[in-house]
């Protein structure tokens, strides 16, 4: 498995699968390459060969030495096959290489399998958010690196 930094030729790719897993955020391959060449912004993307199993997308907010990671989406026939894992422990390092000090998420109240691997990374739950996302109520998970 090979876990690098997206390039503009994946934004086509990426945008296939934020329309489906991720519709409420209404990203155009445009907006991805965008996000892509700014360094506010880390996609990280997993491939098996030349073939997509996953990605995950951080947003760093330096001044505050926090960022909070956007989207983590693994392709179906790849679970259960740790890529979830080391998608977010590449998170966790790049944040620790930044000096980023705490890394946090939303995640779905019903999402189970999600806030295993949460927990199972070292995040742990924090408060519920304020807003519903997609029709659910959503938490906080957090952890300080």
């Amino acid at each position: 498995m090979n876990i690098e930094k997206a390039k503009p030729t994946d934004a086509d790719w990426l945008d296939e699968v934020i329309k489906i897993e991720f519709p409420y955020t209404e990203f155009t391959p445009e907006k991805i390459i965008e996000r892509i060449n700014n360094p506010k912004y880390l996609i990280l993307i997993s491939k098996q060969v030349n073939i997509y199993t996953g990605f995950t997308e951080l947003e760093l907010f330096p001044e505050k030495k926090e960022a909070r990671m956007n989207a983590l989406y693994v392709q179906d026939g790849w679970r259960d096959q740790k890529i979830g894992t080391m998608l977010v422990e590449q998170c966790i390092n790049e944040c620790k290489h930044k000096k980023i000090q705490r890394l946090f998420l939303l995640v779905k109240v019903g999402n189970t399998g999600a806030k295993y691997l949460y927990e199972k990374t070292g995040f742990v739950f924090e408060k519920m958010h304020d807003k519903i996302l997609d029709g659910s109520e959503v938490e906080v998970w957090a952890q300080e690196i």
